[in-house]
């Protein structure tokens, strides 16, 4: 019998509305939270939306730019138990650097505003970076020279020249900063709210990524806001009351599809840049070389297929290491790295490992242990990468053997042209000393339980959307290829939505402790939250 999809009946008194919807991050945390849709979404995206009504399809959707849309017309009258916004975020972040702001783009929270004079929502939640607390008036940015207003372009006014405020390079005004948020904050107050705001971090509430943001709550209805109690440490321990129960972050490892391989960082048509290499070399003598107990699975002949890695075995070093075995991974069960290798034939290949960490290829971060969430997803592009050293076993030496294995002594070269400090590397830099193949070969040498492996190829892929989402902490089955109408969506699209998305996690945790008398009953619900059986 094929199983049909089912609405949940509209018996509840007051709405649902998911302003800056996009594919809509805040709607699986209400779905999750609450066990209902939200009754109206808006966005003015087309493809992001798109996206929401293939999740959310029991949501009325309204392609729009959200100043254009009417709330007394949108709620039909109805009342609002629960109005929350994600506004664009872009102007406010930290990794806009010193590029120019837009005054347009910073106005978009005062939507909440409008909202909140026109239907007087119940409980208003708002989500942004937590720089939005800096929010204050824009200025043109200043020559340093002349002391003239610089263009967008980066050209300098001539002298006495008036430039249009849409065409100067505006950036905040330092000497006012936090004016603005404190009034936006004072209006809700004004309009008869209660409002509080704190800095949530997605890991805090099981998400496998370390992502930072501001939640806002406001509310009109004489309850307290209630700020729910992290439930995932980075350290947990026990006997702490406020720890009783506590988990671990949940780790980057865990949304990685290990079926996909790394590309050699070699002989690529298209070299990468020398600041992902030295960041790969930063990563590989950090997660390689000096990791002191890397976790181990043996590679047995013949084995292929996608292996399953029991992910609670990992070091704490982070570097988890897959066996991998003519391009495939094998499917033998871990082997403890705290326990002797199996026997090393003259079949070396047979032991073959391969370690794995994260790049993270933005800003000044290097390199991650993959038993660690991710670092915050961003939807101006790719910057997350799986990064793979093979190594096989054998201590090898020109007495021992003559003849290096291949590919090892173009790894020793790239590690040496690319790392220029510590130890053994800087006195291999000195141009005094005489760099012998044994010296190389001894530079990518890993000693693991004894037993001295080599590393023959390093490789590089940036993750996939999928990864991205699960880090993310969107359910598995979330559609993120494909919208409603059956468009797809390109890789690039993929990013660009989950790095605009609210983390669910921290906001299931948000909505449950502030909005719970908004669920729908166990006994009306006759789906699940997104509407399937």
């Amino acid at each position: 019998m094929t199983a049909v999809c089912q609405s949940i009946l509209d018996l509840h008194h007051e709405i649902i509305v998911d302003l800056f919807a996009g594919g809509g991050g805040m709607s699986t945390a209400i779905e999750q939270a609450l066990g209902r849709s939200p009754d109206v979404a808006i966005n003015h995206d087309d493809d992001a939306l798109s996206m929401h009504r293939a999740n959310h399809p029991q949501t009325r959707h309204f392609v729009s730019d959200v100043w254009e849309i009417s709330p007394i017309g949108v709620t039909r009258g109805r009342p609002i138990g629960l109005l929350h916004l994600s506004p664009d975020c872009t102007d406010f972040s930290q990794s806009k650097g010193g590029q120019p702001r837009r005054k347009r783009t910073r106005s978009l929270s005062w939507i909440a505003h409008r909202w909140a004079g026109q239907v007087g929502p119940r409980i208003i939640t708002l989500e942004n970076v937590k720089q939005i607390q800096r929010w204050g008036p824009l200025i043109a940015k200043r020559d340093k020279a002349t002391g003239r207003v610089v263009r967008l372009g980066g050209t300098v006014a001539a002298p006495g020249e008036r430039v249009p405020v849409q065409e100067q390079f505006l950036v905040p005004d330092r000497k006012r900063v936090g004016k603005t948020w404190r009034r936006f904050v004072a209006c809700l107050r004004g309009l008869g709210y209660v409002v509080e705001w704190r800095v949530l971090r997605a890991a805090d509430y099981g998400a496998p990524t370390t992502r930072e943001r501001l939640f806002l709550v406001a509310r009109r209805d004489g309850e307290p806001i209630v700020w729910p109690e992290p439930t995932h440490f980075r350290h947990p321990t026990k006997g702490q009351p406020r720890r009783v129960g506590a988990r671990a972050w949940r780790s980057a490892a865990e949304c990685i599809d290990w079926s996909l391989s790394c590309r050699s960082i070699f002989g690529r048509k298209r070299p990468l840049a020398p600041a992902t290499l030295r960041r790969i070399v930063h990563g590989i003598r950090r997660y390689v070389l000096d990791a002191d107990e890397p976790f181990i699975v043996p590679s047995g002949a013949g084995c292929s297929g996608v292996y399953a890695a029991p992910w609670g075995t990992a070091t704490p070093q982070g570097a988890a290491y897959l066996a991998q075995m003519n391009g495939g991974f094998n499917t033998t069960p871990g082997h403890d790295a705290r326990q002797p290798l199996s026997t090393i034939t003259h079949r070396g290949s047979q032991q073959q490992l391969v370690v794995a960490h994260l790049a993270h290829l933005r800003r000044h971060c290097d390199a991650r242990d993959l038993d660690e969430p991710l670092r915050t997803l961003s939807a101006g592009g790719q910057h997350h990468g799986l990064v793979t050293a093979t190594t096989i076993p054998g201590g090898f030496s020109p007495e021992d053997s003559p003849v290096p294995p291949d590919g090892a002594l173009r790894v020793a070269a790239f590690l040496l042209r690319y790392h220029s400090s510590g130890g053994q590397w800087s006195d291999l830099h000195n141009p005094m000393t005489t760099v012998t193949t044994k010296h190389r070969l001894a530079l990518i040498t890993v000693m693991i339980r004894g037993v001295p492996h080599v590393i023959v190829d390093i490789g590089l892929r940036m993750l996939v959307p999928r990864e991205l989402y699960a880090a993310q902490g969107f359910p598995p089955d979330y559609r993120i290829d494909r919208g409603h109408d059956g468009r797809v969506f390109t890789k690039t699209a993929q990013i660009r939505m989950v790095g605009n998305s609210v983390s669910p996690p921290p906001a299931i945790a948000l909505l449950a402790a502030n909005a719970g008398d908004l669920a729908i009953h166990p006994a009306k619900r006759r789906a699940g939250g997104n509407g399937h059986v």
